[in-house]
């Protein structure tokens, strides 16, 4: 039911024309059945056999049909088209993350656990990176959040021109971000790890200031799953980012 359905949209959307014409001549069907039942009818209840008054009829059934139907069958597919767009919209915002255009927390984790499952069933590593922006509140502070959001853009356009397509990139929150690897183990994650720092760390020239752009990335991988969850994976990671912060 559901793949007829699936068919019957998108010929909706993809054939307008066609679907108008269709509703017109299955209206122009039913209409002239209905109308000559009504007038069959009346004539054996009341006795009317005038020639012109099936005619009259006849004309009706065709004509308005054929008048309404393309009428509100377009109102009916526009109306479709603008609920489609809104749906799009809802899902895109539900998604992703509003000043940066990648994925938002909620959408990672639900591909990560996607991914953490496939790789738990398939026996396959997994890793995962937490990148944070290390100068984050500084920057806010001294420059305000305008400016922020300025670095937080050129960090996650930095990080998606480094990684590859099927890895599943969001913003955790704030200015800490999370990177999901499937079939990546720990030694390739962490030279991915160092081409990232080494891509984002840049002086961003912002109207009259040089901001520094610096990132600290903890990396963490599960191979050999036994009870580990998804959790237990960022959990790792995240143990491994506080490590290298404290460092700093």
């Amino acid at each position: 039911m559901k793949a007829i359905t699936n068919i019957y949209n998108s010929f909706i959307h993809t054939n307008i024309l066609a679907t108008i014409f269709i509703f017109t001549f299955f209206s122009i069907i039913a209409s002239f059945i209905f109308v000559m039942f009504v007038m069959i009818l009346i004539d054996l209840t009341v006795g009317s056999e005038s020639i012109s008054y099936y005619n009259t009829g006849i004309i009706l059934s065709l004509i308005i049909p054929t008048i309404a139907t393309p009428i509100l069958s377009y109102k009916i597919i526009s109306l479709t088209n603008k609920l489609k767009q809104a749906d799009k919209k809802l899902s895109y915002h539900i998604q992703y993350d509003k000043l940066t255009k990648i994925y938002n927390q909620r959408h990672t984790l639900e591909l990560a656990n996607y991914e953490f499952a496939i790789s738990k069933r398939t026996k396959s590593p997994i890793s995962a990176l937490f990148v944070e922006y290390d100068y984050f509140k500084e920057v806010n502070k001294n420059y305000g959040q305008e400016i922020g959001d300025i670095v937080l853009i050129e960090l996650t356009r930095s990080i998606n021109n480094t990684i590859r397509t099927t890895d599943i990139f969001g913003r955790y929150k704030g200015a800490k971000f999370l990177l999901i690897c499937p079939m990546l183990d720990l030694k390739t994650a962490q030279n991915l790890a160092k081409k990232i720092k080494s891509e984002s760390e840049q002086i961003l020239h912002i109207n009259d200031d040089d901001i520094k752009m610096s990132v600290s990335i903890g990396c963490a991988q599960i191979q050999d799953f036994g009870e580990s969850t998804l959790q237990t994976l960022l959990d790792k990671a995240d143990a491994d980012l506080l490590k290298e912060k404290t460092a700093l």
